[in-house]
């Protein structure tokens, strides 16, 4: 899912919606490394994006070391 560039500004803009992340996740426990995979995403800016998520009580994690794992707040 590639980024897109606003014509006028020149930032990026998002292009991945919180409903595609929950998506990827629902009805599995996935790493930040993963998810963001499979959203196309570098896995900082995923992590910042699912943390956003996370205080907003849609998502939980839990960790595993050194690893955050990531699911649907049921």
């Amino acid at each position: 899912m590639p980024k897109r560039r606003d014509e006028e500004t020149g930032r990026f803009s998002q292009s991945v919606s919180d409903e595609e992340i929950l998506e990827v996740i629902t009805d599995t426990r996935m790493s930040t490394s993963e998810i963001a995979d499979e959203i196309g995403y570098h896995r900082t800016t995923t992590y910042d994006r699912l943390v956003a998520l996370e205080e907003e009580g849609v998502i939980e994690s839990s960790r595993a070391g050194n690893t955050y794992i990531w699911e649907v707040d049921d």
